[in-house]
């Protein structure tokens, strides 16, 4: 009789259990359901597109090391700047990615060439070529409508290279890229 009994508590006990599983279950589901729909966002969400659209204007200076003996960083940067502007003509903000394509022609080493970005006329970098990645030289990042950045960079060999001979000549890119941007 006592195992009857026992059967009889077990079969009541797996029946609450699923039912409270299925009432849990439910509950979760309706839940969700009312969070779904009945509290969705409000705000407008205004979004602005655009074109990518830079103007690149650059000085009569050539990025040209010919005949150049290897200096300190003090000394080099000395060297005549490669000027240029670039402006944001597009109606949305963009990033601004100044690169480096250096020709094929060269032969001197991007390890024994050395460079200084001017951001106005406040240094913003110096390094080696060699420490660049992607070509890259500087990004602007949320470039203004109409916004200018003024530019120089300036070229000079290293102080450690031995070589003589070797020639250097370069051009300057700039790309824009667009971003998710939206105005408030």
């Amino acid at each position: 009789m006592e195992a009857e009994l026992r059967k009889k508590n077990s079969g009541k006990k797996k029946f609450l259990i699923v039912a409270l599983v299925l009432v849990m279950f439910l509950g979760v589901s309706f839940a969700s359901v009312n969070f779904i729909y009945n509290f969705n966002d409000t705000r407008d969400n205004n979004m602005k597109s655009g074109l990518v659209s830079l103007k690149f204007s650059e000085g009569e200076e050539n990025i040209n090391l010919q005949n150049t003996l290897p200096m300190t960083d003090a000394v080099g940067l000395e060297n005549s700047p490669y000027t240029f502007t670039v402006t944001n003509t597009s109606s949305v903000p963009v990033n601004a990615r100044v690169m480096i394509d250096i020709d094929s022609k060269s032969t001197l080493p991007v390890g024994a060439v050395r460079y200084a970005l001017y951001v106005g006329d406040e240094l913003v970098k110096k390094d080696s070529l060699a420490n660049i990645s992607d070509n890259t030289l500087y990004i602007e990042e949320g470039m203004a409508s109409n916004e200018s950045l003024n530019l120089k960079v300036v070229f000079w060999v290293d102080y450690y290279y031995e070589e003589s001979g070797k020639t250097f000549s370069a051009k300057i890119k700039v790309s824009g890229e667009s971003f998710d941007y939206l105005p408030e």
